[in-house]
């Protein structure tokens, strides 16, 4: 496989797009950053069992990631790069296992196809780019679903050992998801090939079983015996039950919400894939070909498996986004209609044309919109040939543009993290400064600060601090001054955020020497 230049072309173009420009851009608000910062306070405490975010406990997810992280920053240092390389090399595994399975099973035409699809699906290079748990997850689940189809076709014990496994480390991902998704999928599929039973019996529950605890129990067993009821409350019952079942605040719950996001998460190929589905049910393929047939119910079982759920992400559905591009290579490859491409051709245009207009307006570098030509030139291109080959290029090479040259070329429109790296300079210039948020926090501003808990404060305790003779600094949205109405003090610094209307402030209650360029009395 190494010697073949289609997986020399996915490999190589895996990782200039997934893994080696992930240090030119700074973290994403919300999320990503309180991965980054949890995994810096692992590091700095030297607590591997515990995850602290802003020092204090966060029990949203297993440590897997923390630990993938700070493996990064132990190598690399505490930046992106190394915050984010192993938690990428997870999305570039998840491109070469489709193409190693594909390969294996289907031939080399198929492998190739679907793992291009799968490279340049959008949100997959989104979540392959950003060290947050969801890319880890993707790879284990499809490794253990992998495993298990192997064992199933092969009747190798050994398979599905290797299934239990990668469940036990997808587990210690994102929680009980990782045994629960894998094997409902499995179940499913066994009982649509009606081959349920038969094949329950040739698992080896037992051996299976030991080597998912001995992968999971250390660090469950460890931080249970660490924090007890409260790592139970926060982690098993709120962010497992709970999300599942209820509501979480800032979260989406509507019954629509996949469907409205479904036509950005798989584009380019959101159009294709209806048209895909409709030409494979109407196939024996869809029942005959394991491999297809497999594939249909792994994507379905996973949209509603989330679908069910109470609380909704968009980044919930990545698991499926393997199985979806096994569907779209074979359409791909046995179809060329015309249809898909015109939709797919008169989106992208649009697409283009409004956001070169968005970026205009903005008034950010001319060059950094270059990408949005590389996708609709290949979907023009694509529709004039009938073919998927120009669409998948165009859209690669614009997302290389994308992560290469737009995204750093945006660094100085980005707010939050200049206004962290600025708070981490003031406050090794002057240690006794009290630095605080009012009525509004953000992770990026935390993760790039790296000097101790930033509180947030009510306005009242906010008026104390100004009016009294330590130095204080305060970050907020600027419409939030009125709230301190009455107290003198100055704005060191007011920077626009890169989307929205807001305004970043940071004010305090003296001039310091360092700001003097910046400040005014109010």
């Amino acid at each position: 496989m190494v010697r073949s230049r289609k997986f020399l072309f996915i490999l190589v173009a895996s990782l200039l797009l997934l893994l080696l420009p992930n240090g030119l851009y700074s973290a994403f608000d919300k999320d990503e950053p309180k991965y980054l910062e949890a995994a810096w306070e692992m590091v700095k405490s030297g607590d591997y069992i515990t995850p602290y975010y802003n020092y204090e406990y966060r029990f949203d997810k297993p440590v897997l990631v923390y630990w993938l992280i700070s493996a990064g920053y132990k190598l690399f240092g505490v930046n992106e790069f190394g915050g984010r390389l192993f938690v990428s090399l997870f999305g570039v595994l998840t491109v070469l296992l489709l193409f190693w399975w594909l390969k294996r099973r289907e031939g080399e035409e198929l492998a190739y196809v679907s793992s291009l699809v799968l490279l340049t699906s959008l949100d997959f290079i989104v979540m392959s780019s950003v060290a947050m748990p969801d890319i880890v997850l993707t790879f284990l689940i499809a490794a253990s679903l992998v495993s298990f189809f192997e064992g199933y076709l092969s009747k190798s014990k050994n398979w599905y050992r290797l299934a239990f496994l990668f469940s036990g480390f997808a587990t210690l991902t994102k929680g009980p998801v990782g045994l629960a998704l894998p094997g409902l999928i499995a179940v499913v599929f066994l009982i649509l090939r009606r081959d349920l039973i038969k094949t329950l019996k040739e698992i080896p529950w037992f051996s299976g079983f030991l080597i998912y605890f001995a992968v999971v129990l250390p660090w469950y067993g460890a931080v249970f015996l660490k924090h007890g009821r409260q790592f139970f409350m926060d982690f098993i019952v709120f962010h497992n039950i709970h999300r599942f079942t209820g509501k979480i605040p800032g979260h989406p719950t509507q019954w629509w919400y996949y469907l409205a996001n479904y036509f950005w998460l798989y584009l380019p190929w959101s159009f294709i894939f209806p048209f895909a589905l409709y030409r494979l049910f109407k196939s024996r393929e869809s029942i005959t070909e394991p491999v297809l047939n497999f594939s249909l119910v792994w994507f379905f079982t996973v949209v509603i498996f989330f679908q069910v759920a109470h609380t909704k992400l968009a980044h919930y559905l990545l698991p499926s986004f393997p199985a979806f591009a096994v569907i779209v290579g074979w359409y791909l490859l046995r179809f060329r209609e015309r249809l898909p491409y015109l939709i797919t051709a008169i989106t992208l245009t649009v697409l283009a044309f409004a956001g070169l207009g968005f970026w205009l307006y903005k008034g950010w570098p001319v060059w950094g919109a270059l990408f949005f030509l590389f996708p609709l030139f290949g979907a023009l291109l694509s529709l004039r040939k009938t073919d998927y080959r120009p669409l998948a290029y165009g859209f690669l090479t614009g997302m290389l543009l994308f992560k290469w040259v737009t995204l750093p070329s945006l660094e100085p429109y980005r707010a939050k993290p200049q206004v962290g790296k600025e708070l981490r300079s003031l406050k090794e210039r002057c240690p006794e400064c009290k630095i605080a948020f009012l009525d509004y926090t953000s992770p990026e501003i935390v993760y790039y600060y790296r000097l101790g808990k930033l509180e947030d404060l009510n306005s009242q305790k906010a008026k104390e601090l100004l009016n009294s003779r330590r130095p204080v600094v305060i970050v907020t949205r600027e419409n939030r001054l009125k709230r301190l109405k009455g107290v003198k003090y100055y704005i060191l610094d007011r920077k626009k955020e890169l989307i929205t209307k807001h305004s970043i402030v940071v004010i305090s209650n003296r001039e310091f020497e360092e700001w003097k360029s910046l400040g005014k009395s109010r």
